[in-house]
């Protein structure tokens, strides 16, 4: 299903686009990748052909990425549910299951009845060093960009959804790193781990929110603007209840008074701001390469492709040749597309030489192409290492950085666990 030729795309509309992801997923073993009944999980580079497509083709405004228009059409191939999760990690894609236990399964929701000295014991014997922590916060990461994004969801779908994500990660996180299988047990123990990290994965999220609003981010403001002691209507004209932010003291924060804190809290601690504003830069410079290294790749595959095909004519070319001269009749039948006809035998040796230099000749210039693009693969994997070694120096600096208090440090951290507490309450 290779691109016959590397730059194809270059010459493709969107909608052209579509119908090869189409035809493409129609044909991709999905089921081969099945890691468990309720997840899905293989490495981005299985799709590089798409991904190579959508890298070079202009998408509608109302697709952000080409995860979008991947997550569309993964959820279309799989009739997803709306619980149902696809998670872009690095290098790979996870497509979670939401499942439905029966009410005796879910008897004790808070851990499906499963006793706590158990799902203790489950802990400690599959994640001795509390590794499950940062495999989830890992993972939200993930689904703070992309799933849960203020961008892209208003604060009434995130309440409805938020809850159901949060399950996904945890629940993909428990498929992947332990031995549990059972739907129950999974759900259980999810609920268990998800418990002890809610309130830490809630402030995660409204730290991101509020460090966009800091940027005068247009999304992030008109998701907080949601928030008021007063009645508002959105951009589509719904009409929404009063939902204002409130601290431990019941104080009602809104945009114009959170703004006032922010922009003291980011001049007081500015570099620290810099230097996260730095990382998103850095993080969109290295998507970008890999997006373009994964178009480069997917060249390298169809010039190696079109040598192969070159390679494989040669060789028959060879055999037939050989078959002419070991034998001696004057006239021979040979197949010449699809079609026998009787030629001179010498005429035909001719012919076939003639051939064979043309291949040749055809395979050195595909060999230099080749040559040519392995070049390029280099310099870009230099680069990307380059951007990937900026981008740890940046985030160990901001990780240093946020250890360091601040006198406003608490009234951030006030307005952060109230925004945390808002987003949560349904």
């Amino acid at each position: 299903m290779m691109n016959e030729y590397p730059n194809e795309s270059h010459h493709l509309k969107f909608s052209d686009v579509e119908k090869k992801i189409t035809l493409f997923l129609q044909n991709f073993p999905i089921e081969n990748y099945k890691i468990h009944e309720a997840l899905y999980g293989f490495e981005d580079s299985e799709l590089t052909e798409i991904i190579a497509l959508l890298n070079t083709t202009k998408l509608p405004k109302h697709y952000a990425s080409y995860k979008d228009v991947l997550r569309e059409h993964l959820s279309e191939r799989l009739n997803l549910e709306p619980n149902d999760l696809i998670i872009f990690v690095e290098g790979g894609i996870y497509i979670k299951l939401f499942f439905q236990l029966t009410s005796e399964e879910n008897a004790e929701r808070r851990a499906c009845g499963i006793d706590n000295t158990m799902l203790e014991g489950y802990k400690n014997q599959f994640f001795p060093n509390g590794e499950y922590k940062k495999s989830i916060m890992d993972f939200l990461h993930y689904i703070i960009e992309e799933n849960l994004s203020f961008r892209k969801i208003t604060p009434a779908h995130f309440k409805r959804i938020f809850i159901p994500t949060l399950v996904n990660v945890v629940e993909t996180v428990v498929i992947t790193q332990t031995k549990l299988e059972d739907l129950k047990t999974i759900r259980g123990f999810s609920f268990y781990l998800l418990r002890e990290l809610f309130d830490e994965m809630m402030l995660q999220i409204s730290q991101d929110i509020l460090f966009h609003f800091s940027n005068s981010d247009k999304k992030a403001i008109e998701f907080l603007s949601a928030f008021s002691v007063h009645e508002t209507i959105d951009s589509k004209g719904n009409r929404h209840k009063p939902n204002p932010i409130l601290d431990e003291s019941n104080h009602a924060w809104n945009t114009t008074t959170i703004r006032s804190t922010m922009l003291q809290h980011k001049k007081a601690k500015q570099t620290l701001y810099d230097k996260k504003n730095a990382l998103i830069t850095i993080k969109k410079k290295i998507e970008t390469l890999a997006m373009d290294q994964k178009e480069i790749l997917q060249e390298m595959q169809n010039a190696q492709n079109i040598l192969q095909s070159i390679e494989d004519k040669i060789l028959q070319l060879h055999r037939t040749m050989d078959k002419l001269n070991e034998s001696d009749s004057e006239e021979v039948t040979f197949n010449e597309n699809g079609v026998e006809s009787i030629f001179n035998r010498k005429m035909l040796m001719t012919k076939l030489f003639k051939k064979e230099d043309t291949l040749l000749n055809e395979k050195t210039k595909v060999r230099r192409n080749c040559d040519e693009i392995d070049l390029r693969l280099s310099n870009k994997n230099k680069e990307i290492d380059m951007w990937v070694k900026r981008y740890n120096e940046a985030k160990t600096f901001v990780e240093t950085s946020e250890k360091s208090t601040h006198p406003l440090d608490k009234q951030y951290e006030r307005i952060q666990r109230a925004l945390a507490k808002t987003l949560a309450s349904r």
